[in-house]
């Protein structure tokens, strides 16, 4: 499989990449709202807090923001990896809890053997935008080879195509259209 990213929001440029961080940021902040400020699912939180030290890779970790603060709320014994396919957007490693260590992976691909059967929680967010179509179970089996046994894959999504607002509003229509035909054209999953 080819490395080209379907990930429409790169920008090669610092001041892309610092606006793109930026956006990251916020969409987490906000999603984390929606959440109600649950970084896990609390069940899962509570299981690794009785059982430490936990192991947490995130996929697709972008400006690592999800990792620094799911470290606050963990021992410094866990051992938290992000992995992603652009890793321009990763935060300089001073600015990271010393138990934080990012590095590049294809979620498409075979994951190095170290990783194997190795981790806690794989967690997964916004990804929905990089799931080529007809490429879903290949990246799910990959995702599923980093857990160990009874670990758990936490993959959240928002659905553009399925929100709706409150009066009806042209703009979200709009917003709607063009992330669908962003989809079919990049041949990305869209049911």
């Amino acid at each position: 499989m080819a490395d080209i990213s379907p990930y429409i929001l790169n920008e090669a440029t610092q001041n892309g990449i610092e606006q793109e961080n930026n956006r990251l940021d916020f969409q987490h902040y906000f999603f984390d709202d929606i959440m109600n400020n649950e970084l896990l699912p609390p069940h899962i939180a509570h299981e690794l807090a009785t059982n430490p030290p936990p192991r947490i890779c995130e996929m697709a970790t972008g400006s690592a923001i999800w990792l620094k603060e799911i470290a606050k709320t963990l021992p410094m014994s866990a051992e938290l990896v992000g992995l992603d396919f652009d890793t321009s957007k990763f935060p300089r490693p001073e600015t990271l809890a010393s138990n934080i260590k990012l590095g590049f992976a294809n979620a498409y691909e075979p994951f190095p053997e170290k990783f194997q059967s190795h981790f806690d929680v794989v967690h997964l967010r916004h990804f929905i935008l990089a799931t080529k179509k007809d490429h879903g179970a290949r990246l799910v089996q990959n995702l599923l080879s980093l857990l160990r046994p009874r670990g758990w894959l936490v993959w959240a999504e928002c659905d553009p195509i399925k929100t709706n607002a409150e009066p009806p509003s042209d703009a979200m229509f709009r917003m709607q259209k063009v992330y669908y035909n962003h989809l079919r054209n990049a041949d990305l999953e869209t049911e």
